[in-house]
């Protein structure tokens, strides 16, 4: 009799445990840092008012006060918005650049969480979503921890 306690109580725990990992709230505002397939460390940061910011290459990158560098908005005033879908699977995370409140071009985000402070991430800068966590695109993952 007390085994059979023991396993209802093993599998109840193992249902809780598999519908908590599935269920994580997940906030995304606050300061991040990513770390790509091959190592390189950037930050990220996600305002409460949609502001995105972040490093790439080594340069910070301000979603209020963006300064375009190249092509025909060079040394221009632009922003950097997100848009966050909670309520598809994989989480959609979209950066949004904007001149002049127009929108001017969109990168695609994919977002898996792995606790409430971190997560994989995937960019689509082809125009269609990637949501392809598995290890054949390990290459295009990258790992978000919330910073301390």
């Amino acid at each position: 009799m007390k085994f059979h306690i023991k396993i209802l109580l093993l599998i109840l725990l193992v249902i809780s445990s598999v519908s908590y990992s599935q269920n994580i709230k997940l906030n995304l505002v606050g300061n991040w840092n990513a770390t790509d397939y091959w190592g390189n460390k950037s930050v990220f940061i996600l305002s409460e008012d949609n502001y995105a910011s972040m490093s790439v290459n080594g340069e910070f990158i301000d979603g209020k006060n963006f300064i375009i560098h190249g092509g025909k908005n060079d040394g221009q005033k632009g922003e950097m918005k997100y848009i966050i879908n909670y309520e598809k699977t994989p989480i959609e995370l979209d950066l949004i650049a904007v001149k002049e409140n127009k929108e001017m071009g969109r990168i695609l985000g994919t977002i898996k969480p792995i606790t409430e402070n971190e997560f994989l991430m995937i960019w689509s800068f082809n125009g269609k979503r990637n949501s392809d966590f598995s290890e054949n695109n390990n290459e295009q993952i990258m790992t978000v921890k919330r910073k301390d």
